[in-house]
């Protein structure tokens, strides 16, 4: 992923959006620090991108778990005790 600075390449992309949605944009602009509609959106992309990605790490995550056998959950809940344990006395000391 390109980098968010303002040195980045830019590319010129038109594209047609509904009024309200460009009014609400415009609306927003007024108190944010973000000056330009190209910004905005810029801003709302990468946002968007980040959470797609954070999705696709927690469904690889959950598809990782129900993948588990019995004994694989029951090992993996013994270490997570452990690791509670161990991080509770690290915590009282």
């Amino acid at each position: 992923m390109a980098s968010q600075t303002s040195s980045s390449l830019k590319v010129k992309v038109t594209t047609s959006l509904d009024a309200e949605l460009v009014e609400s944009i415009d609306k927003s602009l007024k108190t944010s620090k973000i000056r330009s509609r190209s910004q905005f959106i810029e801003k709302i992309l990468y946002d968007w991108l980040k959470e797609q990605k954070k999705r696709e790490i927690e469904n690889q995550v959950e598809e990782y778990y129900l993948s588990l056998s019995d004994e694989e959950r029951k090992e993996d809940q013994e270490w997570n005790e452990i690791a509670s344990r161990s991080a509770q006395k690290l915590w009282e000391d």
